[in-house]
């Protein structure tokens, strides 16, 4: 006669108690760990193109005030890194291959979305400001209106601004239309 496999009866148990994960939902969530990978990516891109790019601008100008930019523009970056770093902390993936814990990733990712667009938009105010005031200074510019009704200037800040600030308000409202389905769906989950 043939003995049973402890281990493996004890797997297809543990594999058989487990709540089947939705398929739309186990999608959702390997879309987003596909975008999260993309985000980390283009992070270096930029780390590498800004940060290395006005770190050799500095070093052949060997001018203060590009000195200056340099040393923003990396301390800009530190910042982001930090907070994109902390924002993905356990966010990669679920803890288990549960309904419940697809769930739980799904929600932990959007409340982490509402937090990166209240912090990408005070740093772009700061990132802005900066910009603004060194450019200001960099072209020796001596009429503020002037300066400020130039074309990039126009199109960068006047435009630009709004632009991603609709954005920015759009994307909040979805998240957080998203977050309270989420929400509404764990607690039905846990009435069954």
């Amino acid at each position: 006669m043939h003995e049973p496999d402890v281990e493996l009866e004890g797997w297809r148990r543990q594999w058989l108690s487990q709540d089947a994960v939705t398929a739309d939902l186990r999608a959702k969530v390997e879309s987003g760990t596909r975008s999260m990978r993309w985000g980390l990516a283009w992070e270096i891109v930029v780390t590498v193109v800004m940060g290395g790019g006005s770190l050799g601008w500095a070093l052949a100008s060997r001018r203060a005030d590009v000195f200056v930019l340099a040393l923003a523009v990396w301390i800009f970056i530190a910042i982001a890194w930090t907070v994109s770093t902390l924002l993905r902390r356990g966010a990669w993936q679920p803890a288990a291959a549960t309904t419940t814990a697809f769930l739980e990733i799904s929600i932990l990712r959007c409340e982490r979305s509402l937090q990166a667009i209240g912090i990408q938009a005070v740093l772009y105010v700061i990132i802005l400001a900066f910009d603004l005031l060194w450019l200001y200074d960099y072209l020796a510019e001596t009429d503020v209106w002037t300066f400020l009704t130039r074309p990039a200037v126009v199109v960068i800040a006047w435009m630009g601004t709004p632009i991603l600030a609709a954005v920015a308000v759009w994307y909040r409202r979805r998240l957080r239309r998203e977050l309270r389905n989420l929400l509404r769906l764990r607690s039905d989950l846990a009435d069954s």
